[in-house]
């Protein structure tokens, strides 16, 4: 058996990854359960709230994401899997996993403190229709928590300065400071909050742009989900990064050979 357990289960890029590999995995017949603390990913796939210790045999897989144990667990392989940049070093880190799971090359480059034994795998693709984008290319979306690390100030003035007549906000308000001061004056007809969808078909469906401009971006899920909607993707240097070629059956195939399963 598969488990995953996560530090962070709320909204956010990480915690669709680890749905969408705990239903790849499951798909394959792989008896797969994520964990976490808080909700939001508890109706999206086989899952359970994480309360009191870890619920590990001694023959199950794990991938832990996001927590620091202080040591390895009793479990048949465990695998740390890594999402994050400066606010998750795992260099710095108490290694207590066999092995890390970086998404892309570049990622690992910036954890090059790390020096134990890892292997890249992407994130699963979700699946979406490409549609004529052509009446659109003057309509805008910034996807993503309103924050200060997500930029959303600054993707608002590139859109601008390009020309759209049309700029939608999507995402959850995070910092409500933030969202006062830097966002919130220039709503108008022309710059529109909103809100966060989880159907993202139609929320590509509504722009033929996308601006991001986050800090500390690792494998940015909104430029894989415009690659695959036929949307313009208008990153930074955060999100330089090569779209990855796999199948998400050669995705899940890496993941079941790092498992041992």
């Amino acid at each position: 058996m598969v488990k995953i357990f996560s530090g962070w289960t709320n909204k956010g890029g990480s915690t669709v990854a680890l749905i969408n590999l705990t239903n790849a995995l499951n798909g394959r017949g792989v008896d797969t359960t994520f964990y976490g603390r808080q909700d939001w990913h508890l109706d999206k796939c086989k899952s359970s709230l994480l309360e009191g210790d870890y619920p590990i045999n001694t023959d199950d897989s794990v991938i832990f994401h996001f927590l620091q144990l202080p040591q390895r667990p009793n479990a048949k392989k465990v695998l740390l899997t890594c999402h994050e940049k400066w606010w998750f070093m795992v260099g710095n880190i108490q290694q207590y996993w066999d092995e890390l799971i970086f998404l892309h090359e570049e990622h690992r480059k910036y954890h090059n403190t790390y020096r134990g034994e890892y292997d890249l795998i992407p994130n699963i693709k979700e699946s979406f229709e490409k549609k004529d984008k052509s009446d659109l290319n003057e309509v805008a979306g910034i996807v993503g928590a309103i924050e200060d690390r997500k930029q959303t100030h600054l993707s608002i003035q590139r859109a601008l300065r390009d020309g759209c007549k049309k700029i939608y906000l999507f995402g959850h308000i995070n910092d409500e400071r933030y969202y006062n001061g830097l966002i919130k004056p220039l709503l108008g007809e022309r710059i529109e909050h909103y809100g966060f969808t989880e159907d993202k078909q139609s929320m590509y469906d509504m722009v033929g742009r996308v601006y991001h401009s986050s800090k500390g971006e690792v494998a940015c899920l909104v430029k894989d989900e415009c690659h695959l909607t036929g949307t313009q993707f208008y990153g930074n240097e955060e999100t330089l990064h090569e779209v990855s070629d796999l199948t998400n059956d050669e995705i899940v195939d890496k993941w079941i050979k790092v498992l041992d399963i």
